[in-house]
């Protein structure tokens, strides 16, 4: 019997019902996805909840349960799908041995390995943008703020890079208004060298 809109809850021998519809659409996504075997418990929650939490739109004389459960796992699915390949880019995921074309390659042979330059350093390799000028202005604006600071602020600086503010205020012997007025001060004299915050 399907559940009744007002409800808002699924009973076991409605679960038993879409476990396979559910288990289907999973593999389905991560097919499509081209995620790992171990992923499936995960990606089977994420549907089931998204099913939940649509639940109260479930109109019996509309059509079963059944139905409604099979649009609501393949539309969670295409949006999980769609937000891993978004991940995907932004993290640049690829391997090393993944063969990409480029110009004096026609038969498209050569590795990513292949063709990263070792000038390029560790960035390359990690998919990270390698601008060398990139790198020479920050080393300067670095140099800059150093030379920047009091004496007697380096440390502070050295620890606020280490840990978040909270955990060094309450580390330091300071009270916490000395420690943010400290805070505040720097920040004033690296704006007066020209050096705006990065947060």
């Amino acid at each position: 019997m399907p559940v009744a809109a007002d409800t808002h809850a699924l009973t076991f021998a409605d679960l038993d019902r879409l476990r396979p519809i559910l288990h289907r659409e999973a593999r389905r996504m991560m097919r499509i996805a081209r995620l790992p075997a171990q992923e499936r418990e995960d990606v089977e929650q994420d549907m089931l909840l998204d099913l939940i939490t649509r639940l109260a739109r479930f109109d019996p004389s509309r059509g079963t349960l059944e139905a409604f459960a099979t649009l609501c796992f393949r539309h969670c699915g295409i949006r999980l799908a769609e937000r891993l390949r978004r991940e995907r880019e932004r993290h640049h995921l690829t391997a090393f041995d993944d063969v990409v074309s480029q110009e004096g390659d026609p038969g498209g042979r050569l590795t990513l390995a292949e063709t990263l330059p070792e000038a390029d350093g560790l960035p390359a390799w990690w998919g990270k943008p390698c601008d060398a000028a990139a790198v020479v202005e920050r080393r300067l604006d670095l140099n800059r703020a150093a030379a920047a600071l009091d004496p007697r602020d380096r440390p502070l600086c050295a620890a606020l890079s280490a840990a978040s503010a909270h955990e060094t205020v309450r580390a330091s012997a300071h009270s916490r208004a000395s420690f943010y007025r400290r805070i505040r001060e720097v920040r004033l004299r690296l704006l007066a060298a020209g050096i705006a915050s990065a947060a």
